[in-house]
């Protein structure tokens, strides 16, 4: 089985041009290549009607050479199946067509006509792809990449050979495609100009040097996150290899993202980055680091001077509060976490010392005997939360109910109170001192009844 991605240019058009008497419909479609339908006036748009209709006459009849010639993509795509079109298959298609009204026209024929020879056949437009601005250019390819990399890998899992087809295409995408196949496909092909005879190229290990992409992940994680960020709050920005960046300038403020290329090397390169950061926080920071960034997860901001320095810089993003330099989690330090906590927290004898909390022993046992893992993982996220509310607000239990989520009230007839950690699970305590002394932990029946 074969998963095909092609590059669709504007040769479905053009060779449909009368060259004798329609000269200057080259320069036409030149002209409005990068247009989308609103922006055309009237003469270029039938123009591209007229030779769209002269290609969708080419592609009815039944003569292979015709089809080859009419198209350099269906010329590549024959090339693929060794000059005849199967007529059943169980191979996968998508044409990648830039975001404009004659990349829509092409893509559209292209895939009417292979449609209809009985193909599974799909178009993508990354957003904004065209060439008319490198503003433009470089969001269309940024968002071919994350296609790519949603699409590519879960296609190869699932027993298919991925075939770059660049016959056609603009060849300014064509150079970016070259590379990307480097990393997505298993093979490559092109055609000689005039010719039927396939080029493959195979694809070619390719092993991707992280030490830069690790000591800046927190930096490409936001740049990932924001697209363009403020030069001011990616740190060390200068140190980053300019190729892997976009940068441009709006009103004398620079910004910063990531290029096309920083986008594929980042998606290559994060899960394997995530798995180690994930596998550090679980199994070689102390408790006191852990505790830190689950408050961190609740919403504190810590002054830079008290931060656990087992904690690495990639999990935190510096800020200002009231003059102060604070530290809180960054995006990188989120999707770290989160990943991590799942596991984590719902460990047995991994209850985390959180501030203004204190465990009475039979709390301590319900925790690990009246709970599951996933019970454990949530009560715990639960209780930074309440921890990280009772110091923000000096001990007062009444505002703890400005988070609506933790229903926290008192027992009738009682001085014990309660809180919710979900919808059939509550723990019980005692408010002592500006802290909370934990009692009980489990369902709703068994905490009410034995608070």
């Amino acid at each position: 089985m074969r998963f095909v991605v092609s590059t669709i240019g504007t040769s479905i058009l053009t060779n449909s041009i009368d060259r004798t008497t329609e000269g200057d419909w080259h320069r036409i479609l030149a002209d409005s290549a990068n247009l989308k339908e609103n922006e055309l006036l009237d003469d270029p748009k039938k123009v591209i009607g007229e030779l769209a209709e002269r290609a969708r006459e080419k592609l009815s009849g039944n003569d292979v050479g015709t089809h080859r010639r009419a198209s350099a993509e269906l010329n590549g795509i024959y090339g693929i199946y060794g000059g005849t079109l199967p007529e059943q298959n169980a191979d996968q298609h998508y044409l990648i067509c830039t975001d404009t009204f004659q990349g829509q026209i092409t893509g559209n024929l292209i895939k009417a006509f292979l449609q209809g020879k009985g193909f599974e056949i799909d178009i993508f437009v990354p957003p904004s792809l065209s060439t008319k601005d490198t503003n433009s250019f470089t969001d269309g390819t940024k968002e071919l990449i994350t296609w790519l990399e949603d699409n590519v890998p879960r296609q190869r899992d699932s027993g298919y050979q991925v075939i770059f087809n660049l016959v056609g295409g603009f060849k300014s995408l064509q150079g970016y495609m070259q590379t990307f196949g480097a990393f997505y496909a298993d093979e490559t092909v092109y055609i000689f100009e005039r010719s039927s005879d396939l080029i493959k190229i195979p694809r070619l290990p390719i092993q991707i040097d992280t030490t830069e992409i690790q000591q800046y992940r927190a930096q490409f994680a936001m740049m990932e996150a924001e697209a363009l960020c403020q030069t001011t709050k990616v740190t060390g920005v200068d140190n980053i290899s300019k190729t892997l960046l976009y940068i441009m300038e709006d009103n004398s403020t620079i910004y910063v993202g990531l290029s096309a290329w920083g986008m594929l090397i980042w998606n290559r390169t994060k899960e394997d980055l995530l798995e180690n950061d994930i596998s550090m926080i679980q199994d070689n920071l102390p408790k006191s680091a852990q505790t830190q960034l689950a408050l961190m997860d609740a919403g504190k901001q810590y002054p830079k001077t008290e931060i656990d320095r087992d904690i690495p810089d990639a999990l935190l993003e510096s800020v200002y509060v009231n003059g102060v330099l604070c530290a809180k989690l960054s995006v990188w330090g989120k999707s770290v976490w989160n990943k991590a906590k799942r596991d984590l927290l719902g460990r047995k004898n991994r209850l985390l010392p959180f501030p203004r909390l204190q465990y009475q022993d039979a709390f301590i046992d319900d925790f690990e005997n009246r709970n599951t893992n996933d019970q454990r993982c949530k009560l715990q996220e639960t209780l930074g939360k309440v921890a990280y509310l009772l110091d923000k607000y000096s001990g007062n239990t009444a505002e703890l109910n400005a988070d609506g989520g933790l229903q926290y009230n008192r027992y009738n007839n009682t001085d014990i109170d309660h809180f919710r950690v979900n919808g059939g699970r509550r723990v019980s305590c005692r408010a002592q001192g500006g802290n909370l002394i934990l009692r009980h932990c489990g369902a709703h029946d068994y905490v009410n009844d034995n608070p």
